[in-house]
């Protein structure tokens, strides 16, 4: 059965100090008569040796102040001489005989050279006697030493007084005990509080740590720490879900484009196809220019060896990506090397190249993806910039992601093929395309892209420019 911890300390602790005095007042009620009369004992033995050394025939004022000390400690004295003349009595009064014999002559055998403590036990009128006879000058003094019963009367009330204070203050104890422990339990109750708000995914209030207690201090610290790192993953899995979520739709798309890209690739696998099959017909009918059809033929099955082997590639590609190593890399320090990657095409076709590289843009990636990513922007700049013209890369950090940009002078995209150009395998009809050495490609290059770039969860993009086109894509800036 559950029970509050303040409930549980006050009743261990009021059964604790009933225990404990429980313990005390029996203690007391048996050993504090036990030590009583060892203390009396040991005290009247010690007023009688201090009798002996006093001149019984003639006591003076000194040795009627000892007396007096040890009838404040409940002791009585009667003493007389061999002739039963009163030499001291503790009860003065006029009848000092009658006391003599009372106390003495009456009870003469019961004195001895060797006295020992005699007591009555449940008097409490006379709880110890000590008789004795102590010779001096050739003369026998009687000595009777008694436990008054002041003494033993007061250990009896002392008893009752115990007890009854005990039973008075139980009551209001118990209630201060609960008032004292709800107070010193308040750290504990917002401990709980601040637990409770936790587990419901609060995380707002923090805990002071610098409280009366060291031990909740320690605790309460503790507990900040980990409702921070609760809070850290809690976000954490929100920015995943949410990454997830977008991931999710990323490939949605990929795989909506990817159907697409298959489309166009059975649509132009079609042409080169449908041109083989009338070249070989014509091969049948005719004698002479069988040359040019062979030839012919052998161009367009190039061309479909081309679209084959490209989409093979990409087709590959696509599956490293899935399972790539992402690392932290500088971007700076890639566009560099592309950079002197292309210096000699640029200067082959004698373009102006001006580059705006910003320091310490970081990102988490595969290199050798971001690489081809630049790679494929490059080279449509290089294929579709006349000679003379003007290239422009540009790096820089913006909102919390890294964006690379590629411009390009020249003739601008339509409209309506802006959407288009991330399918693999368009190209711009009205465009001539050049066939030199080191500017032909299979159409493949913005659909890889596309890929690389979602497979980093960034964005790309493309804007047409008043005197040309600017690629661009941007990644996740990198910040331990």
């Amino acid at each position: 059965m559950e029970r509050k911890l303040r409930t549980d300390i006050f009743l261990r602790q009021c059964i604790f100090i009933f225990v404990i005095m429980g313990i005390s007042t029996l203690l007391y009620m048996v050993f504090m008569p036990v030590y009583y009369e060892y203390v009396k004992d040991k005290q009247i033995v010690q007023a009688y040796h201090d009798i002996g050394e006093l001149d019984l025939s003639d006591l003076d004022e000194k040795d009627y102040v000892m007396f007096a000390n040890y009838e404040n400690e409940n002791l009585s004295f009667c003493i007389a001489d061999e002739d039963m003349k009163p030499v001291y009595l503790t009860e003065a009064g006029e009848n000092k005989e009658n006391t003599i014999h009372r106390s003495i002559t009456k009870r003469l055998d019961s004195f001895s050279r060797k006295p020992e403590v005699i007591r009555n036990s449940g008097k409490l009128l006379e709880t110890a006697r000590y008789r004795g006879i102590i010779r001096q000058d050739e003369t026998d003094y009687y000595v009777l030493i008694k436990d008054i019963a002041a003494g033993r009367k007061s250990i009896t009330m002392a008893e009752k007084f115990y007890m009854a204070l005990f039973m008075l203050l139980m009551v209001p104890g118990c209630i201060f005990m609960a008032l004292m422990w709800k107070y010193l339990l308040q750290p504990v109750d917002k401990l709980i509080f601040f637990t409770d708000s936790v587990v419901n995914g609060t995380f707002k209030d923090e805990l002071q740590e610098e409280g009366r207690y060291r031990e909740l201090n320690h605790l309460a610290k503790n507990l900040n720490q980990i409702s921070q790192q609760m809070q850290r993953q809690s976000e954490q899995l929100e920015a995943d879900k949410k990454q997830m979520l977008h991931h999710n739709v990323r490939q949605d798309q990929i795989e909506k484009r990817r159907k697409e890209f298959i489309a166009n690739i059975t649509h132009e696998l079609k042409t080169p196809l449908a041109v083989i099959s009338s070249q070989a017909e014509m091969l049948g009918y005719l004698k002479e220019d069988k040359e040019y059809y062979v030839e012919s033929i052998q161009e367009e099955v190039a061309k479909m060896s081309d679209m084959v082997s490209s989409l093979l590639e990409n087709s590959v590609m696509e599956h490293q990506m899935e399972n790539m190593i992402q690392k932290t890399m500088d971007m700076k320090e890639i566009m560099d090397y592309i950079i002197i990657k292309y210096e000699g095409m640029v200067k082959k076709k004698r373009l102006h190249m001006e580059t705006f590289l910003s320091e310490n843009c970081y990102v988490k990636g595969d290199r050798e993806y971001i690489e081809q990513v630049v790679d494929n922007y490059m080279t449509n700049a290089l294929e579709y910039t006349d000679i003379g013209g003007n290239i422009r890369l540009t790096l820089k950090k913006r909102d919390g992601f890294v964006r690379v940009s590629v411009y390009n002078e020249g003739r601008q995209i339509p409209e309506e093929d802006l959407d288009q150009i991330w399918s693999g395998y368009y190209r711009n009809k009205k465009v001539k395309r050049q066939e030199e050495k080191g500017f032909v490609h299979a159409g493949l290059g913005l659909y890889i892209v596309q890929n690389v770039v979602t497979m980093h969860n960034g964005s790309y993009g493309v804007e047409n420019l008043p005197t040309g086109v600017e690629f661009w894509f941007t990644l996740p800036e990198f910040t331990e």
